[in-house]
């Protein structure tokens, strides 16, 4: 099935291919109260860079939710770090493969350095845990070294 857009702001109302026009492609809620529509192609870059970051900022708010829980938490070891981490990582393929071209440069610069700040704190408590378990274990060494 191919689309047309039907251009009325000319003279001529030119028709367009949709093929040809370059826009970001998403598949809406599926709601049975309105139109049922398979897919929707933006191709206002001012309307797609909104969208994109409604949706970052979405999937981020998770990961600070997540990230927050693992340094707060005392109990917190190196596998709750490295879920956290590669948390990180999942969003930072996916806004680089598949927002980075419909993105404004300074807003995915932005977005890169939020990311950075999360995977450094991340980084410096898993620093820490394994600082405290060094510690520990060089501890229950004395202790053992002395018992008799």
């Amino acid at each position: 099935m191919t689309s047309y857009l039907i251009n009325k702001g000319h003279r001529d109302e030119a028709i367009i291919s949709m093929k040809e026009l370059d826009g970001y492609i998403f598949k809406p809620r599926k709601n049975d109260k309105y139109i049922k529509v398979s897919s929707v192609k933006i191709v206002d870059s001012d309307m797609t860079d909104k969208i994109l970051t409604m949706k970052f900022d979405k999937s981020f708010k998770r990961l600070v939710a997540l990230a927050l829980k693992v340094i707060n938490d005392d109990e917190s070891d190196d596998g709750d770090i490295m879920i956290a981490l590669d948390e990180v990582e999942l969003v930072r393929e996916i806004l680089l493969n598949r927002y980075q071209r419909f993105l404004k440069y300074d807003k995915e610069q932005l977005f890169l350095k939020k990311l950075r700040l999360i995977e450094n704190e991340l980084r410096m408590k898993q620093v820490a845990i394994k600082q405290k378990a060094i510690y520990l274990e060089t501890l229950y060494e004395r202790e053992k070294g002395r018992g008799r």
